[in-house]
């Protein structure tokens, strides 16, 4: 499965990773540009065959439908937002059809 990861000045396609790192620092997979630390994760849990959307710093800045984001089950698309700023970040989930 691919996953796109875009924000306002970002995007990029990632294709066949169990794990993405999204975050304020230079070494994640995906940077932000935060007036904060934020370490998102997104990772493939084999248990439910689906990825996971977990704020690993549990930042009360990150907000998934206005609420602080914990964990969540990544589904077609998710929007996250940053209190006190104008970033946003937009998942997406992208199925392959079998030819």
């Amino acid at each position: 499965m691919d996953i796109i990861i875009s924000s306002n000045n970002n995007e990029r396609i990632f294709s066949g990773k169990n794990v993405i790192t999204i975050g304020t620092n230079s070494g994640c997979n995906f940077q932000l540009d935060l007036d904060y630390e934020v370490l998102i994760t997104i990772q493939f849990d084999f248990s439910i065959q689906n990825y996971i959307i977990l704020n690993t710093f549990g930042n009360k800045n990150v907000l998934f439908r206005s609420e602080p984001l914990r964990r969540l089950e990544l589904g077609s698309i998710n929007r996250i937002a940053f209190k006190n700023s104008n970033e946003t970040l937009n998942i997406k989930l992208l199925q392959k059809i079998p030819a």
